[in-house]
């Protein structure tokens, strides 16, 4: 797993570790934009292996993205290896507005220099590209985001994105403790279960330094985080669509992984009319 490891780390530009903030922003922000959140796999039914070989070849060497409960846990096999003091959360996403939806998130939880930090690389197109301090209730700023973490007057905490237009509640979360085979469970339903997001929906999401691309179901969309303009336009066919993922998202897809794609989205579009 070390030479897997060692690959990873070159291939953000950040292969010489350092016990600390800076140097794991430094490796965030690279991750965010190299490998994308992706629902491809779900919905091509490949074997998604959460054992760390398995998840790092696919992640790193086979370049096809992943969701949450993968670039996560990469991260925190990583950051493992190197010697921080990480484990694993699992949150409730709320983007519907139900404080109760099922866990279905996994994040990182850093303790550094006695100081929480939240890390999280599988969040999609709202993914913070920041690490979040657990330590102060102000906001902190991102480009077009602050985010802030709250209590939630549950017992566990809100991540909240805020900007003119929106406040949008991300998710929720706590401090109990989560193994590895609570991920699994989660993983399991989260790419397995007939009414799961990443099963019925095509999304995949790039996040650079200023901008960030989203492919929702059959529509892609571009962000311009520093002019706050943004464009749309609907995909017409496989071939436009294989087209985005390998390059704006640069997947390693195949054209027939993107006519599955596309069909499969056709299919849940005339279901829905």
């Amino acid at each position: 797993m070390k030479k897997l490891i060692d690959q990873y780390l070159q291939s953000l530009g950040v292969n010489d570790p350092q016990i600390n903030l800076d140097w794991l922003q430094s490796l965030l922000a690279a991750h965010l934009a190299r490998y994308p959140f992706s629902s491809t796999n779900v919905i091509l039914k490949h074997e998604l292996s959460l054992e760390p070989e398995a998840l790092l070849k696919r992640l790193v060497v086979q370049r096809r993205g992943g969701y949450c409960f993968e670039h996560n846990k990469v991260i925190f096999l990583v950051l493992k290896e190197l010697g921080f003091d990480v484990r694993p959360l699992i949150g409730r996403v709320m983007l519907n507005g139900n404080p109760d939806n099922g866990r279905s998130h996994r994040l990182t939880l850093l303790t550094l220099h006695d100081k929480q930090y939240l890390i999280d690389a599988g969040f999609g197109v709202m993914n913070p590209r920041q690490i979040l301090s657990l330590d102060t209730n102000l906001p902190q700023a991102d480009i077009r985001y602050q985010y802030s973490v709250e209590s939630d007057n549950r017992g566990g905490m809100l991540v909240i994105a805020t900007n003119s237009d929106e406040v949008v509640t991300l998710y929720r979360f706590d401090f109990a403790e989560y193994l590895e085979s609570d991920c699994t469970i989660s993983h399991f339903y989260s790419h397995q279960a007939p009414d799961a997001v990443f099963v019925n929906h095509l999304v995949v999401s790039r996040i650079l330094e200023t901008r960030r691309y989203l492919i929702r179901n059959l529509t892609y969309f571009e962000y311009d985080d520093q002019t706050g303009q943004e464009r749309s336009v609907d995909i017409s066919d496989a071939t436009m669509l294989y087209q985005l993922l390998t390059t704006q998202f640069n997947l390693q897809l195949t054209e027939q992984d993107a006519a599955t794609l596309f069909s499969h989205q056709r299919a849940k579009i005339r279901q829905q009319q």
